[in-house]
């Protein structure tokens, strides 16, 4: 079993087959009923399925019905995890001021993999400029109330070219704004996303079918959003579901800092 940094292995928090997932283990066989009191648009299509903690949410894009500004996209499936009180001792940035740099979160991350998936990172980038890697009033005004300090992007792309991914990570005030974003995210209420960096040999990242799965450790946010590089629709789920468990990687550098501050 593969471990992390702060002793958390990448099995444990894999995210399994959607429950009631048809033969081919993409579609559920029966659709489950929307949230309550979600309003949900256009052509909108979702599913809500509880799977390990996980809230499922499946967008339906239909041309014209879902209106963001041109090269922004929303994933068709967007994952956020249950928060964990595995990591509430990185709650309050105050008790983490010092600033995540470039090396730290992707230096040991250039090359990352999970099961037969493995991918090259192309581009990286860290800003103190939480705007310029988002899009969306609810987003952007969301990131402001909770205070972002700082974004991080990286752009990757499978070695046998056939599938690309975006890792973000967000420096939030606290895990209640952490969670928040999160909120901000779920592409049922279009209120914004990350842009993607460019990916070499990749048209337009986003514009095909992508799935986005999140979560909060402590006061950051962290995200993998993966798709076939041309765009199609996978097969199955698990390509994107195990594709993105190898985006996630940089996300090592946040259980680092829990075990700082909680060696517990």
């Amino acid at each position: 079993m593969e471990e992390t940094a702060g002793g958390m292995s990448s099995q444990a928090r894999s995210r399994n087959k959607p429950k009631g997932a048809g033969e081919d283990g993409f579609w559920p066989e029966n659709e489950a009923e929307p949230p309550k009191g979600r309003i949900l648009v256009g052509a909108l299509l979702a599913l809500l399925l509880i799977v390990g903690g996980a809230v499922w949410y499946v967008v339906q894009k239909d041309d014209g019905e879902v209106e963001v500004p041109p090269g922004s996209h929303l994933p068709d499936v967007y994952v956020p995890q249950t928060p964990s009180q595995e990591s509430a001792a990185l709650g309050q940035r105050s008790a983490d001021i010092r600033a995540f740099t470039e090396g730290e979160v992707f230096g040991e991350a250039k090359e990352v993999s999970y099961r037969e998936y493995a991918f090259t990172l192309v581009k990286s980038e860290v800003s103190a400029n939480c705007v310029r890697g988002a899009w969306g009033d609810l987003l952007l005004q969301t990131l402001r109330r909770g205070e972002c300090s700082q974004m991080a992007r990286g752009a990757y792309l499978s070695k046998d070219k056939k599938y690309a991914g975006v890792f973000a990570a967000i420096n939030m005030v606290d895990a209640k704004s952490a969670q928040q974003v999160l909120n901000s995210l779920d592409p049922s209420l279009q209120g914004g996303f990350v842009r993607p960096l460019p990916i070499p040999g990749v048209q337009d990242f986003g514009s095909g079918f992508t799935a986005a799965y999140s979560q909060a450790i402590g006061h950051y946010v962290i995200m993998s959003w993966v798709g076939l590089a041309d765009g199609a629709q996978p097969q199955a789920m698990n390509e994107l579901i195990d594709s993105s468990l190898a985006v996630q990687k940089p996300e090592d550098f946040a259980w680092g800092r829990l075990v700082q501050l909680d060696p517990q």
